[in-house]
């Protein structure tokens, strides 16, 4: 696998938690990231030819009346991860979906670093 190297947005207060794999033959890297409760809305992704920026912005919501919180452990905060890739991305072609709380980011290598294997054909006549 390709190293890549992850930091946390300066300005988020938590990281992001992330799976990162390659796709079989290499030309596409997988960031899967739980975002539960999420909607698109709040979830903003930025590309360049090397990072990839993942950073969520949920929407307060207004204490229910009435309650009093015994233990309250799911936070509504930004958060925010940086992904670092050796190899240039093609931005162009970048595509995510959010399904069951799930972000899924597929970023296709850039072309011209693409690995290929070169078949020599036989000459025939």
């Amino acid at each position: 696998m390709t190293d890549v190297r992850t930091t946390v947005a300066p300005e988020a207060t938590s990281r992001l938690k992330a799976n990162l794999y390659e796709t079989p033959g290499g030309e596409t890297f997988v960031i899967e990231v739980p975002v539960p409760g999420l909607t698109e809305e709040e979830i903003v992704i930025e590309v360049d030819a090397e990072t990839v920026t993942v950073r969520t912005e949920p929407r307060q919501s207004a204490p229910e009346e009435g309650r009093t919180y015994l233990q309250r452990e799911h936070v509504t905060e930004p958060m925010s991860r940086i992904f670092e890739f050796p190899d240039e991305l093609d931005t162009d072609n970048v595509r995510a979906t959010l399904e069951n709380g799930m972000l899924r980011i597929r970023v296709p290598r850039a072309g011209a670093g693409r690995r290929r294997v070169i078949r020599i054909g036989s000459r025939t006549g």
